[in-house]
């Protein structure tokens, strides 16, 4: 008879754990899973009571909870670890326990606590997840002083092996989430580095996504100005209406706080206590390491909870997107830079020679010509050969004159230094075998660099419609407004323009980009062409 009760026990015994493991297997919920599991160890082990309770250190929440009579109100509650409880036990040992009658409990707060739940008898079993106690499972008789059979506690870990089982499960699918949510975060951000967006733009995307990804309440962006403890807030994000500090505002962090840490060591951090970070915050902090120096750092904050162990060095992902962001920035700064100085040396270059003709070999040239005519008109009346030699010396001086003029105005056109863009324009524009209207709508002029990059987008454009379009008139517009002057050329030609034939518009784009200006071109077949410009004032 004995024999075959517990052949029946062990029969239950399976079925229950056949039907928890095919729940554990479907990847159900937590909850569900615990709600599950608490009320099939109840019915199996011939319990009044059964709760699965999750650990934290420090103290016990009963996350799942079945009673017989189904007047279970413990779910939620928060008990302080201690005292000789069968939960204590089990966390003390990490193995099953049992606890057979009340004399067994060793304190008297252990004695009261049984006798205030009218438990006779208990059996716990620790929940492992990562080789350490994540929580206790417990079934406890109130309705008889009959004690568990023998080897109940050890069946019962069985049951909490496979909570721990599914716990580990949902933590991987947790993980796997997060680090999806992670990596799509990180290729949005890097997709804006990489088609070269503007630094403000990448920042607010990096504090964004961060923010949402780590569950901060905010996330800034501090670049360190080498003046110690001080550092300017370049941009961030907030779960709030504003950010802590609003962006150029300067910051000094606290002794002993992330970001300062980070400046110190260059390493990321994290704090597991609240922090004296913009306040009371748990916080973490990730280097900009640009060009292979200390630019800045990345701090992510919340008033609540701290960051989970590792967020610091996942947060460094962002602050790499960032530094390479700043790096491009300052890339395209130095070359605009760089090529905003070569043209200004050449347009200085030309400018310096265009003056040497002039005032050199132009007038040395005048001056022969001059001498060679009142030369030809001192000789005396019989020398006819003499004098015609002299004629045609006199005719070719005054060629080479108009020819060195002609390559002078080449150069860099006097009356553009002198006068400004709009009388230049329009001595292009007499110069031009077509009708050519100019409409110049500046107030006052422009910056010396600007006005020469929209004289030579005109002229060039000139040019390139004299010899290509076969148009019959053109039309120059230049204005300003919002800060960027505007210079357009239209033609009503044959267009099919196309700009990689020759170097002069590629030479256009280089001057104008080098004022991080744009130069277009639309020139669709048979319906004529239009240049245009756009350069900031500054």
């Amino acid at each position: 008879m004995r024999h075959e009760q517990e052949l029946t026990r062990l029969v239950g015994e399976q079925s229950a754990l056949r039907r928890v493991a095919t729940l554990v297997a479907a990847g159900i919920g937590e909850k569900e899973l615990v709600d599950a599991l608490t009320s099939e160890i109840g019915s199996l082990f011939g319990a009044q009571r059964a709760n699965t309770m999750r650990w934290d250190g420090d103290s016990i929440e009963v996350i799942g909870e079945w009673s017989s009579d189904g007047k279970a109100a413990m779910a939620g509650q928060v008990f302080t670890y201690g005292g000789d409880t069968i939960v204590a036990r089990v966390v003390g040992s990490g193995a099953p326990a049992r606890i057979d009658a009340l004399s067994d409990l060793q304190t008297d707060f252990a004695r009261e606590r049984w006798r205030e739940l009218g438990i006779e008898a208990s059996i716990g079993a620790p929940i492992v997840v990562d080789r350490s106690v994540w929580g206790v499972v417990t079934a406890s008789r109130t309705a008889t002083d009959d004690s568990f059979p023998r080897g109940a506690e050890t069946s019962l870990g069985d049951f909490a092996a496979l909570v721990a089982q599914a716990i580990a499960n949902a933590q991987a699918r947790r993980e796997a989430t997060s680090l999806a949510e992670e990596q799509a975060a990180l290729r949005r951000v890097a997709t804006l580095v990489a088609a070269g967006r503007p630094r403000a733009e990448v920042v607010e995307a990096v504090t964004r996504e961060a923010t949402i990804l780590f569950g901060a309440e905010t996330v800034s962006l501090m670049r360190w100005e080498g003046v110690r403890d001080e550092v300017s807030v370049v941009g961030g994000w907030s779960v709030g209406d504003e950010p802590p500090i609003p962006p150029g505002s300067l910051y000094h962090p606290m002794p002993g706080s992330p970001t300062l840490r980070v400046l110190e060591t260059g390493y990321p951090t994290r704090t597991d206590e609240i922090s004296s970070e913009l306040g009371a915050c748990f916080a973490i902090s990730a280097p900009v390491i640009v060009n292979a120096s200390l630019w800045g750092a990345l701090t992510a904050l919340r008033p609540e909870l701290p960051f989970s162990a590792g967020s610091e060095v996942r947060l460094r992902s962002f602050a790499d997107l960032t530094a390479q962001s700043v790096a491009n920035a300052l890339a395209q700064e130095e070359m605009q830079a760089s090529r905003a100085r070569i043209v200004r040396a050449a347009d200085e270059a030309r400018e310096r020679l265009e003056r040497n003709l002039h005032d050199g070999a132009q007038q040395r040239l005048v001056a022969v010509s001059i001498s060679l005519r009142l030369a030809t008109a001192r000789l005396p009346d019989g020398a006819d050969e003499a004098r015609s030699l002299l004629t045609a010396a006199a005719e070719e001086l005054t060629h080479a004159i108009d020819d060195l003029r002609v390559l002078a105005r080449g150069i860099h056109p006097a009356i553009l230094t002198e006068r400004g863009l709009g009388p230049a324009l329009q001595v292009l524009a007499d110069r031009t075998r077509l009708p050519v209207t100019i409409a110049n709508e500046l107030p006052t002029r422009l910056p010396a660099p600007v006005e020469a990059a929209a004289y030579y987008v005109v002229a060039e454009s000139l040019t390139n419609i004299s010899k290509y379009a076969h148009a019959s008139a053109v039309e120059v517009r230049v204005t300003r407004s919002d800060g960027i002057a505007r210079v357009e050329v239209v033609d009503d030609g044959i267009g099919g323009a196309d700009p990689s034939r020759g170097s002069g518009l590629r030479g256009l784009a280089d001057r104008v980009e080098a004022l991080d200006g744009r130069l277009g071109l639309e020139s669709p077949a048979s319906a004529g062409t239009r240049v245009w410009a756009e350069i900031p004032l500054r």
